[in-house]
């Protein structure tokens, strides 16, 4: 018996994408801010690779995000975060 040879399958088309992009989130609630953040992140399936959160001392904190995303999708994360009433702002970089 002989195994006949198939052609590798296709690459598929995927979005060129930039390194990683990072993100920088202002949030009020303390921990319960960060939480909303990242439950946001999770529950959009966002492929995060890093994060870090500062949480001062009066009920604010600051997350930098980094994710491999297009800048469509980069842009898209950042209009959903400032839906989100815990954020007082977001921004790429």
């Amino acid at each position: 018996m002989t195994a006949a040879l198939l052609p590798a399958p296709a690459a598929p088309d995927v979005p060129e994408m930039s390194d990683h992009v990072s993100v920088t989130v202002a949030v009020t609630g303390g921990l319960d801010g960060v939480q909303r953040v990242v439950t946001l992140l999770r529950g959009r399936g966002y492929p995060v690779r890093g994060l870090t959160a500062d949480l001062a001392d009066d009920d604010t904190g600051a997350l930098g995000v980094r994710l491999p995303l297009t800048a469509e999708e980069a842009e898209l994360l950042v209009a959903r975060l400032h839906r989100l009433p815990a954020v007082l702002h977001a921004t790429l970089g």
